[in-house]
């Protein structure tokens, strides 16, 4: 879905471990794990998770977006938003929030430790815009998330 290349750029990681969640028997990915290699204690530095239900209604959303200062996704990748996520007063990376345009999924990009050279929450963007067409409004979508078109395995 994400080409090596996107992780390595936005993670600085030029070796890592990617750790996948599914449901449904192994045909939905309900989250993804970038890790360093060896994986060590600091944790991920990419995470994936797709919310089907969204765990938000719209209506918490925007209370959401504002109580993190959030920016809104660039028209191509939205609806949805980044914002900065701090730790002990120092920036620690970026989140990216974006649902399904009928609100019944949600997707969030998370990363973690990224390159001091990179702007996570553009990152985090972009990934959302390369994700949204297959996670949340794939074509032949139903109401409750299930695709009536077979897509990619993560």
């Amino acid at each position: 879905m994400i080409s090596k290349q996107s992780i390595e750029r936005a993670t600085g990681l030029s070796d890592f471990t990617v750790k996948k969640y599914m449901s449904d028997n192994g045909k939905h990915l309900e989250s993804c794990y970038i890790y360093t290699k060896p994986r060590n204690e600091s944790g991920y530095r990419l995470k994936i998770e797709i919310d089907d239900p969204s765990p938000l209604p719209l209506s918490q959303i925007a209370g959401s977006k504002a109580s993190r200062n959030g920016v809104d996704l660039p028209a191509d990748a939205g609806p949805g938003f980044t914002f900065t996520i701090v730790e002990f007063g120092v920036n620690y990376g970026a989140d990216g929030w974006a649902w399904a345009r009928d609100g019944s999924r949600m997707l969030s990009v998370t990363l973690a430790e990224t390159p001091s050279n990179r702007d996570p929450q553009k990152d985090a963007a972009e990934f959302i815009r390369q994700l949204r067409p297959i996670v949340l409004d794939p074509i032949g979508a139903t109401r409750t998330g299930a695709s009536t078109r077979s897509s990619r395995p993560a």
